[in-house]
């Protein structure tokens, strides 16, 4: 069996200051890559939880639409967003 080979960590801020040196066409592509990764992403129950309270809270109804979405993309993912 071929045991994988792991790269060293690196540091969320390591990482954000290789994208800072990077030119602005691959920062842009570097953007496109989170923002789908975000949105794909499901969120944790704790996060989900948070948001929850936070719309329960929220006396703006616009921003309870918003978190009330937020809370449907996390819980499902960018698909029924």
């Amino acid at each position: 069996m071929i045991q994988p080979t792991f790269a060293p960590l690196v540091t969320a801020t390591q990482v954000m200051k290789e994208i800072e040196a990077l030119p602005p066409s691959d920062q842009a592509e570097v953007i496109r890559f989170a923002y789908r990764l975000d949105a794909e992403r499901r969120l944790s129950g704790p996060e989900l939880t948070s948001l929850a309270e936070q719309m329960t809270k929220a006396e703006n109804p616009a921003e309870a639409a918003l978190l009330r979405a937020e809370i449907m993309r996390g819980f499902y993912g960018g698909a029924h967003a």
